[in-house]
């Protein structure tokens, strides 16, 4: 065996161990990491539905226009739609559903891959984390989903005296909306809707859902300005209006409030059917 030099075995010795800590490290990070093998579709082969955002989306998913983000057709990007399916399904049985917290790794990498158009299986995820990321999404909206220049709007109908005032007044207003908008806004509201008449099993009332997702919907001009006490009078007057929208959704826009489908909606599997033995992502995170 050849001699080597002392400084060579205190050097290699050195090499050893770092390459050995990377080794834990990097165990450690696809432990915590999201797992793809199961996170991404199964089958890649299905042509792409309207208003799809899968590996090739060119923007990113959050903090966009949402008129950006919609298909030539006018339809939702599709994470947004399954989002919506997928916690029709299972927020009604959700406790705490939009109230509860997910954790802060699990919201980060799911958003990461979404936001880089990562093809996800949102179907085999928890529901507490795709509530958090629907939140996340509208609170990245631009001017809001109810768009910040109409709060003043907003405010003035809900002054009406009468309920069927309130609605025709809220009506008009929603009709300024910007078309993807309204398109967002009436299935959101229609899922709330749905939760909150099964409060029984979800814990979460249409006033409980309001006060967790209204102020992520409306704020007005530079509301970071307004002083505490200025600002908290606003969000009560916000989460005040949710809670009347979700309550009289199916009035304000009909017919159109009943349902959550969209033509893209109509080419997705049943949520629960299509993920029935999928490996959760929760189940990777200990």
């Amino acid at each position: 065996m050849p001699a080597y030099p002392r400084w060579w075995h205190w050097e290699e010795t050195c090499h050893m161990g770092q390459r050995a800590r990377g080794i834990i490290s990097s165990s450690r990070r696809r432990r915590r990491g999201l797992p793809w093998p199961f996170a991404l579709r199964r089958s890649s082969a299905a042509a792409p539905a309207p208003g799809q955002a899968g590996s090739g989306r060119s923007r990113a998913l959050f903090g966009q226009p949402l008129a950006a983000l919609c298909g030539e057709d006018g339809t939702l990007p599709r994470p947004i739609q399954e989002l919506l399916a997928v916690l029709k399904e299972e927020g009604p049985a959700t406790e705490g559903i939009f109230r509860r917290a997910a954790g802060g790794t699990e919201l980060r990498e799911l958003r990461e891959a979404l936001d880089c158009g990562a093809d996800v299986d949102l179907g085999s995820q928890p529901a507490l984390l795709l509530a958090a990321i629907l939140k996340d999404f509208l609170r990245s909206i631009p001017c809001k989903l109810l768009v910040t220049d109409l709060y003043e709007d907003w405010m003035a109908a809900m002054q009406k005296a009468s309920r069927e005032d309130k609605i025709r007044e809220l009506r008009a207003v929603a009709e300024k909306l910007p078309a993807a908008n309204l398109l967002l806004l009436k299935r959101l509201l229609s899922l709330l809707q749905h939760i909150g008449h099964h409060a029984a099993t979800s814990r979460m009332g249409c006033s409980n859902l309001a006060v967790c997702v209204g102020p992520n919907l409306l704020s007005p001009a530079h509301a970071d300005l307004l002083p505490l006490e200025a600002m908290l009078e606003v969000t009560h007057k916000v989460n005040v209006l949710v809670e009347f929208l979700v309550e009289n959704c199916r009035d304000l826009f009909e017919e159109e409030a009943g349902s959550l489908s969209s033509p893209a909606d109509k080419e997705l599997p049943a949520p629960l059917e299509r993920f029935r033995g999928t490996a959760s992502f929760a189940s990777n995170h200990p």
